[in-house]
């Protein structure tokens, strides 16, 4: 597990609330850094502590690891907390998509005492479904020169941006999708997107009726799990 950087004094915790982000698949802490940015986040960001985490083998230029270096979804979520340990961190709000959130809302569960909440984005709490798991068969992760080949680009970005991608409303689409694809070349290990990308697709239930601080989940009516 790797902290990138967190984004507000530490210190003064106990006067902010304090985020602790984990991403999707395809891409590493620049997501939720482009987020925390926006001219409309700029009066919560003053005034909160945001803690960026990338998963293993995620942080910019990373080596590959092997296959039996990459933990479960469970222990990714389990072990967040030697973070927050490591750094002093008493209390969080967990600020997840995708993949990330399935991760944050294991940590909650795993430490309930060290979560005051959850903000989850586009979060499956089930397991992989026959037709998630018969589409993945199919990627060919193997492309010219180490890059991601064309079919794992169009499986991350259909998991990304669901049935947006049929969506002729949104003048940013492009742009955005443009986007998230020269990050996920030029920056992230794709070998390393694999091993994530298997561990989210052998994931097990998540048993959230048993979580008793609040949840804010937020689905948007095109996204993939809908």
């Amino acid at each position: 597990m790797t902290l990138i950087r967190s984004r507000g004094d530490i210190s003064q915790q106990e006067k902010r609330a304090v985020f602790l982000t984990v991403h999707d698949l395809g891409c590493n802490h620049w997501a939720w850094e482009d987020f925390v940015n926006r001219p409309c986040m700029s009066e919560i960001k003053d005034r909160s502590i945001f803690i960026h985490i990338d998963v293993p083998g995620h942080e910019d230029n990373a080596e590959a690891l092997q296959e039996s270096q990459f933990p479960t979804l469970q222990i990714l979520g389990e072990d967040l907390v030697t973070v927050l340990d490591f750094i002093h961190v008493r209390y969080v709000i967990g600020l997840g998509e995708g993949a990330g959130a399935n991760v944050l809302a294991r940590f909650a569960l795993a430490h309930p005492s060290r979560c005051l909440g959850l903000i989850l984005i586009n979060c499956t709490g089930t397991v992989t479904s026959v037709k998630e798991n018969f589409k993945a068969k199919f990627v060919n992760w193997k492309g010219k020169e180490g890059n991601v080949s064309q079919s794992a680009e169009d499986y991350l970005v259909f998991h990304k941006f669901g049935h947006q991608l049929m969506s002729e409303n949104n003048p940013d689409k492009e742009k955005v999708m443009d986007e998230f694809l020269h990050r996920l070349r030029d920056s992230i290990n794709t070998k390393n997107v694999k091993l994530f990308v298997n561990a989210f697709l052998n994931r097990s239930d998540l048993p959230l009726k048993q979580y008793k601080s609040d949840i804010l989940l937020i689905t948007g009516v095109l996204a993939r799990f809908v």
